[in-house]
């Protein structure tokens, strides 16, 4: 499930709840009456289809990509109060510690891990300051658990992984068709209740606003990822219509949208550092707005290092220069670097005993490039 799935599902459940609550208004709205039902039943089956994700209630059917979104939730709403509290009370060492974004917990497990032990081991030291914000105890408790359900829990199979894409498809063609019975909803509630009932429509119309704006003019709206299943938030990537002289960067939810302009056809330019370019065309209508997802190719550094034997070296830290890039060779001595830079760079390893190599490259925009490197 992206972040935009989980804002718009979460939109659903209050539009039910407005269904639930109106009931009585629409028993005579036979048209009105035929979409909630079928809104209804698609919301259900949203729902199941995020159970069988690994999103559901379950903590342990749990996937391990759902756990690790769950932790990075619970702790930025304990990180926000602590920034509440640090710009309370000025103090500029804790300012630093929690003035961090979501986009921060971007890291492979052990750093994320030992990043959220961090700041729940400042938040436990400094409980008796932060218990007016809420922050107890229970409530760093509750990100333990989650933080060690998620180390608990194990990467999916192949196979079952092959199935949670196909459930990826059938989720976005699930919200699609939920999307198209709301729109209808609209037509129906606005104009038949907008004099009757005004108070109604301006709850539904509120209740709508949670991810849909009420502006009319034209729009398109890309979220760029870096891979097939939306999991990898791209931010900072530009945006452009190179016909229109527009660009835009997206945002810390991967999103960029450009807006008032005319209604034709269109190319969409999307850029980031580490990936290659993507155009993607489009066509729109005056006062429409368009939502695309772009999935751009990562560079990818494949680094094979050897001891000086010329043995496959494990557990060796390499790392781009000049870049947070990093990995860990695995035993067969390979680390994957994805969203490298392109043009010319340097890689560096180096052995818990103090042996270290460096090697050139030259990485071109959207290939897999291996080199070989040998400890010293």
């Amino acid at each position: 499930m992206t972040k935009k799935q989980g804002k718009k599902i979460d939109m659903y459940a209050l539009i039910v709840l407005f269904f639930v609550k109106f009931e009585g208004d629409f028993l005579t709205d036979i048209p009105l009456v035929t979409q909630i039902t079928d809104f209804k039943v698609k919301e259900k089956l949203i729902r199941a289809l995020l159970d069988a994700q690994g999103y559901g209630s379950k903590p342990k059917t749990r996937s391990k990509a759902a756990l690790r979104q769950m932790m990075i939730v619970a702790i930025m709403k304990l990180v926000r109060k602590g920034n509440a509290w640090a710009l309370t009370t000025k103090d500029a060492g804790m300012m630093e510690i929690f003035g961090i974004v979501e986009e921060d917990f971007k890291l492979s497990q052990d750093k994320l891990i030992v990043l959220v032990d961090k700041i729940l081991d400042i938040l436990t030291k400094n409980i008796v300051a932060l218990t007016p914000y809420k922050v107890t105890l229970l409530t760093i408790g509750a990100v333990k658990t989650i933080e060690a359900d998620y180390l608990e829990a194990k990467d999916a199979p192949k196979q079952q992984q092959e199935s949670k894409k196909t459930i990826t498809t059938t989720l976005e063609n699930e919200i699609d068709a939920a999307d198209l019975i709301l729109e209808i909803c609209d037509n129906l509630i606005i104009a038949e209740y907008e004099d009757s009932l005004p108070a109604l429509v301006i709850e539904y119309n509120n209740d709508r606003k949670v991810v849909n704006s009420v502006s009319r003019h034209t729009a398109i709206r890309a979220h760029v990822y870096g891979d097939e299943d939306h999991t990898e938030l791209i931010v900072g990537a530009s945006i452009g219509i190179a016909s229109l002289k527009r660009n835009e960067l997206t945002d810390i939810d991967a999103m960029g949208e450009i807006i008032q302009f005319k209604g034709g056809d269109y190319v969409l330019d999307v850029k980031a550092v580490g990936y290659a370019d993507a155009a993607v065309p489009f066509s729109i209508k005056k006062g429409k707005h368009l939502e695309i997802d772009v999935v751009l190719v990562p560079n990818v550094l494949e680094v094979y290092m050897t001891d000086a034997k010329g043995l496959p070296a494990g557990d060796v830290a390499v790392s781009i220069a000049n870049t947070t890039i990093s990995a860990a060779t695995n035993a067969q001595g390979i680390a994957l670097m994805y969203a490298v830079p392109e043009g010319n760079g340097i890689a560096e390893g180096s052995d818990i005993n103090g042996n270290a190599s460096s090697k050139g490259f030259l990485m071109v925009n959207g290939k897999r490039l291996r080199i070989e490197m040998q400890l010293g």
